[in-house]
């Protein structure tokens, strides 16, 4: 199944019809947890589970998503706050070696 016509904007650079909803799950859910809009984020939630979304947030997220869009959708999730407080630390600490701003 490939993703909706509202959504390729958001995947501009790729075929559209290349892209499947579950194969591509975490290019997806990182591109519109980042960047998408408020239609494209309740899709999101409409189309991948809870513990999909969990389960890419904890194992890919830190490393896929500024600290603030991790920490909204760790929230929004309902991961516990001192989990969430742990996977926003590491994603602070690898953006701002990202960014070039490491101490």
């Amino acid at each position: 199944m490939t993703i909706p016509v509202f959504l390729q904007p958001f995947f501009w650079e790729y075929a559209h019809e290349d892209i499947d909803i579950m194969r591509h799950a975490a290019t997806i859910m990182a591109r519109i947890m980042e960047r998408g809009s408020w239609e494209a984020m309740v899709w999101l939630k409409k189309t991948y589970s809870r513990e999909q979304i969990v389960n890419f947030l904890i194992n890919k997220g830190k490393d896929s998503l500024p600290p603030r869009e991790l920490n909204y959708w760790l929230l929004i999730s309902g991961v516990p706050p001192e989990d969430r407080r742990k996977l926003v630390d590491s994603a602070k600490a690898n953006y701002a070696v990202w960014r070039g701003h490491a101490s």
